[in-house]
C-alpha cells in the first residue's frame, strides 16, 4: 500500500469515526418528562437508551436526588430490585400533617438483559417535594453495568458550564413553580398535574366506525393532605362523559355508573383500567382513531380542573380484560 493510499484510508476511518462517537455521547439516560411542578406526584421515567460499547446491560442504578421524596420503584419482569434508604438532608412536609425524614435513596434493577439494540424504561413513582425552589434542578445519577465495562451518566454542570458540553451527563428534572388550580396536559402524553392531582397514564382506544361508546382510562394520584372526588367528565368527541364502574355479579359483568363520582383518598390513588372503573364517552360525534387524542377535562369537588389530551391505542389495544360496553 502506498503512503498516499495510506494516508487517505486512516483520514476516511477517521471522518467515519466522527458521528459515531457523536451519536453516542449525545445518546445518553434522559427523563421522559423533565419538568414537575414542586408539590406534586412524580413519575420518573428514565430511558436507557444503549448498552456500553455494543455489551448488553445486566444492572440499572440510580441515585434519587434529595427533594425527590416519598419514592417507589416500579418492578420490571425479569429483573430484581433493591433500595437504599437512609436520612433526607432535611425534613419535608407531606401530607396528613405529617413530614418525611428519610426515604428511598437508591434504586438498582438487576439481573435483566437489555441488548444495546433496544433501549427500555426504569421507572420510579415519588413526591416533588414543595420546599423546593421554582427554576432549580434535580440531578438523577445513572450507572449501568454490563456484560463489558460500565457507563456513568453522572456529570452535573458547575457554574458557568453548559449541560451539552458534558460527556456523561446526569439525567435533569427542571422545578416549575407551584401547580395552578387548573392545568393542561400539553405534550399528549396523556399525562397532568393540578395542586395536589396528577393523573398518569392516560389513554382511549379506537373505535370501529358507527360505535357510539368508547372508554377512557388513566390513574389519579392525590398528594393533599385532604381526599377529593372527581365529579365530572366532558369531551368534545362525545355528547355525555360519565364514570363508571365494572364488577363479576355470579360470572356476570355489570357497569354501573358512580353518580356520586369518585373519590380518590388523600395521599392515595386511584386506577381506571380496563375491566374496572373507566371514564364513559357516550353518543360519540366522531370515530376515534389510533394515533390522535381524545381532549378531556375532569373536574374534582374541591374545584379543581384538569384538562389533557387522552392518546388514543390500536382498536383492542388493552392492558386488561375488554371493557364490555357492546351492551350500549
Amino acid at each position: 500500500m502506498s503512503l498516499k493510499t495510506s494516508l487517505f484510508s486512516t483520514a476516511a476511518t477517521a471522518l467515519l469515526a466522527v458521528p459515531l462517537v457523536s451519536g453516542a455521547a449525545n445518546a445518553h439516560v434522559s427523563l421522559e418528562r423533565s419538568e414537575a411542578a414542586r408539590g406534586t406526584s412524580y413519575k420518573a421515567v428514565l430511558k436507557i437508551p444503549h448498552g456500553c460499547d455494543g455489551a448488553s446491560t445486566h444492572t440499572v442504578r440510580v441515585e434519587i436526588p434529595e427533594g425527590f421524596i416519598s419514592v417507589k420503584p416500579m418492578p420490571k419482569p425479569g429483573w430484581k430490585i433493591d433500595t437504599v434508604s437512609g436520612p433526607y438532608a432535611k425534613t419535608y412536609a407531606f401530607y396528613h400533617g405529617k413530614s418525611l425524614k428519610e426515604g428511598v435513596k437508591e434504586i438498582q434493577w438487576s439481573g435483566g438483559d437489555l441488548p444495546d439494540a433496544y433501549y427500555d424504561e426504569f421507572v420510579a413513582s415519588g413526591f416533588v417535594a414543595k420546599e423546593l425552589d421554582p427554576g432549580s434542578s434535580l440531578y438523577f445519577k445513572v450507572t449501568q453495568l454490563c456484560a463489558k465495562g460500565e457507563l456513568k451518566w453522572v456529570e452535573v454542570p458547575g457554574p458557568g458550564v453548559d449541560a451539552h458540553d458534558l460527556e456523561a451527563p446526569a439525567a435533569v428534572l427542571k422545578i416549575a413553580g407551584d401547580a395552578k388550580s387548573a392545568a393542561t396536559g400539553g405534550a399528549d402524553t396523556g399525562s397532568a398535574t393540578a395542586g395536589s392531582l396528577a393523573v398518569e397514564d392516560g389513554w382511549s382506544r379506537a373505535t370501529a366506525d358507527g360505535a357510539k361508546v368508547a372508554a377512557g382510562y388513566l390513574t389519579i394520584q392525590n398528594s393533599g393532605s385532604a381526599a377529593d372526588t372527581l365529579v365530572s367528565v366532558e369531551t368534545p368527541v362525545s355528547d355525555k362523559g360519565e364514570i363508571h364502574d365494572m364488577t363479576m355479579t355470579d360470572g356476570v359483568m355489570r357497569m354501573r355508573r358512580l353518580a356520586e363520582g369518585l373519590e380518590i383518598p388523600a395521599g392515595g390513588s386511584a386506577e381506571l383500567k380496563p375491566g374496572g372503573m373507566h371514564l364513559m364517552f357516550i353518543d360519540l360525534k366522531k370515530q376515534l382513531v389510533a394515533g390522535e387524542t381524545v381532549p378531556v377535562k375532569l373536574t374534582f369537588k374541591s374545584g379543581a380542573v384538569i384538562e389533557l389530551k387522552l392518546p388514543i391505542r390500536a382498536l383492542g389495544s388493552s392492558s386488561g380484560s375488554s371493557t364490555g360496553h357492546s351492551h350500549h
